[in-house]
């Protein structure tokens, strides 16, 4: 009896609801509807937006970190170039540092780094490949090993650029296992008597020309 009392309440308050007021609560319905459709749009944008933020954040930070980078590079540079240019004010004998399209040549006279026909670095030569390159851990090097013009007759190397090129790697070896540079930011070669620093035949030109040529490339 009192269930079916409670049914007939709420049928009487059912039918108390106008046709329009009903159409007007349907209308609120699909109203509320759209807004949450609308906020939820809203919401996925702000994400989308959030992200490409984000990304853009992590874009310039690493470009400020590059700049850093470089900038600190840049400085080591001018650093070797005021001690050891030209006009440098600590410069090594037999060692001249220049420019070129390519990047700076350190250009070490072949006397500094090994004796006459050999290919072992002397404690003169370690020491000075130390001095001027043990700063740049992070440049990409090319080390180029050059002789004069004299035949070789007596050596176990039997042609100049052979041993321009023995002379090459042990330098790169030297660079890489003992100075603590990338191997894989040096390469080498060898050019023999094919790449003359000074064009003459004289003895002092040919002094010139015997010398190992390392190359640290521009960025």
């Amino acid at each position: 009896m009192k269930h079916t009392l409670v049914l007939a309440a709420l049928f009487l308050a059912a039918s108390c609801v106008s046709p329009e007021a009903h159409r007007r609560m349907l209308g609120e319905n699909d109203q509320l509807r759209a807004q949450h459709a609308d906020m939820i749009a809203s919401q996925k944008s702000l994400v989308v937006e959030n992200e490409r933020l984000a990304a853009q954040v992590a874009d310039l930070t690493g470009r400020a970190a590059d700049a850093s980078w470089i900038a600190e590079q840049k400085k080591k540079i001018n650093e070797l170039l005021e001690k050891y240019g030209a006009a440098g004010n600590q410069k090594i004998e037999g060692v001249e540092v220049l420019r070129s399209n390519e990047g700076i040549i350190f250009r070490v006279a072949g006397g500094v780094l090994f004796a006459p026909g050999r290919n072992d670095l002397s404690e003169q030569g370690k020491r000075t490949l130390t001095e001027l390159l043990g700063s740049l851990q992070d440049k990409k090097l090319r080390v180029e090993g050059h002789t004069d013009d004299t035949k070789i007759t007596k050596s176990q190397w039997g042609t100049n650029l052979r041993l321009s090129v023995e002379r090459a790697m042990v330098v790169a070896e030297y660079l890489t296992k003992t100075v603590g540079l990338k191997a894989e930011n040096i390469g080498v070669s060898g050019y023999g008597e094919y790449k003359p620093a000074d064009a003459g035949t004289d003895d002092a030109a040919r002094a010139h020309n015997r010398r190992v040529e390392i190359l640290m490339l521009n960025d």
